[in-house]
Order: structure tokens, then sequence, then C-alpha cells
């Protein structure tokens, strides 16, 4: 059973601070999930593979832990190949520990949807190379934006998640980590300081929680009907 989750990444990670809402998802649900995260802005896989404290932290991993990969937003699709060797430098490292690893596949930014498909496969390829699992959280907030035209989960930015996004996202890493539907948790959840990181009304949470939960749903059961078996995307 995952207790621990350490989270490598970059601001997609750290906004609304990720880590923290998938933990109080989980406390809602009665379960203990310690997180932390080592992440800055615009960083890269590449880029973890070589920072002091990305190293430290991989070094202090349990075999009931998970370690969660995000690479930068188009990184993905602009160099795969760059992507794919440091996902393998990192889970070199983290094999040993036997703690799991899972890729955070990220969204398309807002005035790009099209980048989507790619962002699945590229996601969907690298972990099936390493060993490593998927949280499809980018193929949720597709989902999403098919059923409610009208959603928001993008900044001004068009590009980082706003709260709702982020609360999807966890959602999506709950049923992940647990192989559980996240319905019926909590829809708001504070931080280390007390004030509310996110805060919705029950109607929007659930819909959330079921779009997540489906979506793992299904993404498991296109893997495992082969539906991403060519998705080398030229690795």
């Amino acid at each position: 059973m995952i207790q621990n989750a350490l989270f490598l990444g970059n601001s997609y990670t750290y906004c609304n601070d990720l880590p923290t809402l998938v933990a109080g998802l989980a406390a809602s649900a009665g379960r203990t999930l310690n997180t932390r995260h080592v992440t800055a802005g615009g960083r890269t896989l590449e880029w973890h593979t070589e920072n002091a404290d990305t190293l430290a932290a991989l070094q202090t991993l349990t075999s009931d832990g998970v370690v969660v990969l995000q690479e930068h937003s188009i990184r993905p699709v602009q160099d795969t190949p760059k992507m794919l060797e440091a996902a393998q430098t990192l889970q070199r490292i983290i094999e040993p520990s036997g703690a799991r690893t899972v890729m955070y596949m990220t969204w398309a930014r807002q005035h790009f949807p099209e980048m989507q498909p790619g962002l699945a496969r590229v996601y969907t390829s690298v972990a099936q190379q390493i060993g490593a699992g998927v949280a499809p959280v980018g193929l949720a907030w597709q989902a999403a934006f098919a059923t409610d035209s009208m959603l928001v989960l993008h900044t001004s930015d068009k590009s980082h998640p706003n709260p709702t996004g982020s609360y999807l996202a966890a959602c999506v890493f709950y049923a992940t980590f647990f192989d559980a539907s996240p319905t019926g948790l909590t829809p708001k959840i504070a931080g280390a300081d007390g004030k509310p990181l996110v805060d919705l009304p029950v109607a929007q949470a659930l819909f959330l929680q079921k779009i997540a939960w489906d979506t793992v749903v299904t993404y498991h059961r296109d893997l495992a009907s082969g539906a991403y078996d060519n998705a080398s995307c030229g690795l």
C-alpha cells in the first residue's frame, strides 16, 4: 500500500500545491499519504537527473512509496528522446528501492488542444518502456472539456492549472495510486497554513471525481486492449 509520494516536476506540480491536494483526498478517505516534492519552474526531467535535491530525495525512497515524474509541458512532443532518456535515468535510481513510478500525463495548452493525443501517446510509450504507471490527467481534462465546454481549468496564461484543474488532477492521482474511485471525497482541502487550496461546490467536485475515475478506468481498459501498442512516437 502506498503511503509516501515524491513528486518530481515543475510549476504544473507546485501550482495550487497538487501533492497536498492528493494527500487531502486520501485523508478524507481514511488513508494516510505523506507527500513531498522537488519542483522548480520550467524544469525538465533531464534537469532532475542532475539536480542535487532530486538525487538526495531519491536516496530516501522506500518500498511503500511512489515517485511521480512530470515532464515539461511541451518536451514530450518537441523532444521525445530526451524525455525517454531522462525517465530511464531516473527509473534506474528508483527501481532498487521497490518504489513505484508513475508518469504524470499533463494536458494540452488551452489554445493548442490538438496537443493532447501526442502527449497521451508519448507518456504512455515512455511509461511502457521504463515499467511505470501513468496518471492520465491530460485525458481527464480532455474528457471534462468534452462534457462541459464552459468549464475552465487553465489559468489566464492558457497553460497552468487553476485550482479546479489541479483538483481534477488530484482526483486522477488518487484513483491511480489507490485503484479506487474518488467519488464522494472532500471538495475542500486546506494547505499547511490552514487556508483553502481548493473549495468547490459539492456538485462540481462530484462531476470532476466521476470524470477522473471514468478516465482512469477507460485508460487502463484501452491499455489492456492494445490501443497504445503502437504508441512508439518515434522512440
